[in-house]
């Protein structure tokens, strides 16, 4: 049973689906694949959110982003009380301490 509720926020669904088109261009398989891992990734974070670094950049670090990495991507989140918060995904080559 899950400890902790997740939230998605709207960024970060828009940045999934960034992600999978851009993916499905260069193949169906790949993007289907990648969609699952991202989202069994996300989906234990329910179970055990700390077990994440929290993010290197300070100012995201004070801010109290923890960082879950899935192959190439990078999510973004927090937890506050009994809730996890899915605040972006991207991929670790960008300059997130910009985007986020």
């Amino acid at each position: 049973m899950a400890k902790y509720n997740l939230k998605i926020y709207p960024a970060a669904l828009a940045d999934l689906s960034d992600i999978i088109d851009y993916l499905n261009t260069l193949s169906p398989e790949t993007a289907t694949s990648c969609y699952d891992m991202i989202v069994e990734k996300i989906g234990s974070l329910a179970e055990n959110p700390e077990r994440c670094p929290i993010a290197k950049d300070t100012q995201l670090r004070l801010r109290g982003y923890r960082t879950l990495f899935v192959n190439k991507y990078i999510v973004f989140y927090i937890v506050e009380n009994s809730t996890v918060k899915i605040l972006r995904i991207l991929h670790a080559r960008r300059q997130y301490e910009r985007i986020i």
